[in-house]
């Protein structure tokens, strides 16, 4: 099959497209041919191996895989043993292992049916990003009428997060680049400011919640504009003021222990009833995704670089078609 191989660790120049062998779905497991894959930070950190704690299990000098790619979506081909949740030709979407490739294998629970009317490239933007976006507006407990702060509105866990957020009828206040204001706005946001030159701190009225997937404003500021009992969910894996990743949860779960706000990190793995009702909103149209650009699989390794350099203003999908 035709994939795109990482065997360096490094940047999307150090990828390539060419062939490899097609997987056998294990027991547990099945085979999909992808019509649709998307992007994730996560992608990017894994391509570079940094931090470094993502090589763990991956090969501390080197990828043990050749693959790269988490969301899909596409046709089931092949059953791993004992598998019967799931049936050749079925139509699904979720999250497997080494998704932008024509074939991918996929865990059972980690998939979802892909609802009528709704297109895989759509639905290749939701597992990754639209779960960790669902996981953190529960966590929050977002309630009518709160006030709610998501930066990174126009990236993919940003954009969904906003969504689901104006969905359980908060007021939205979404932070974003200038040139994002209006296209962000047009996911039904009213309220949204571009942090070039609007600062989010300067607020009359405080937050109630802060889900912040930038990591541009430091857990201690955000804690001056959020009331007792309200909750800062800082979820940014890039470089910023209160350092990587690693630091950063390391300051989080600090300030969980001293602070009157709930401060809160969380792991968002992909599961078949967040995927189905995520399914649901984008095809009831209560949800959309922001879709940055499209690219073949023969431009993969443009899609990855595309999103490492911080370029992309939505999701970026990969077609294998």
């Amino acid at each position: 099959m035709k994939s795109l191989l990482h065997t360096a660790y490094g940047e999307a120049s150090d990828l390539r497209v060419g062939t490899t062998h097609t997987p056998t779905p294990r027991k547990g497991e099945v085979l999909i041919e992808v019509a649709a894959a998307s992007v994730n930070a996560a992608d990017v950190f894994m391509m570079r191996g940094v931090p470094r704690a993502v090589r763990m299990g991956r090969g501390l000098t080197r990828p043990k895989a050749s693959l790269l790619g988490m969301d899909l979506a596409g046709t089931v081909v092949s059953l791993g043993p004992g598998v019967t949740e799931w049936s050749i030709g079925d139509q699904v979407f979720g999250q497997g292992i080494g998704t932008v490739a024509q074939f991918a294998v996929a865990p059972v629970d980690k998939l979802a049916a892909l609802p009528a009317g709704v297109c895989p490239e759509h639905a290749a933007t939701l597992p990754v990003a639209g779960v960790t976006a669902l996981r953190g507006i529960r966590l929050a407990d977002v309630r009518p009428g709160q006030r709610v702060v998501v930066t990174g509105a126009a990236g993919g866990v940003g954009q969904f997060a906003a969504q689901l957020a104006a969905l359980a009828g908060a007021h939205v206040i979404a932070v974003c680049s200038g040139p994002n204001v209006e296209r962000v706005r047009a996911m039904g946001i009213e309220t949204v400011l571009d942090y070039e030159t609007q600062d989010v701190l300067a607020t009359e009225a405080p937050y109630d919640v802060v889900f912040d997937n930038a990591g541009a404003v430091r857990i201690k500021e955000w804690r001056t504009v959020v009331p007792r009992g309200g909750t800062i969910l800082p979820n940014s894996g890039y470089e910023g003021p209160d350092g990587g990743a690693l630091l950063r949860v390391a300051k989080t779960q600090w300030h969980r222990l001293v602070a009157p706000q709930r401060v809160r990190s969380f792991v968002a793995n992909v599961s078949r009833p967040e995927l189905t009702e995520l399914g649901e909103h984008l095809a009831a149209g209560r949800i959309a995704p922001l879709v940055d650009t499209m690219f073949s699989l023969d431009n993969a390794p443009e899609a990855l670089e595309r999103v490492a350099a911080h370029r992309a203003r939505g999701k970026v999908v990969i077609t294998m078609s």
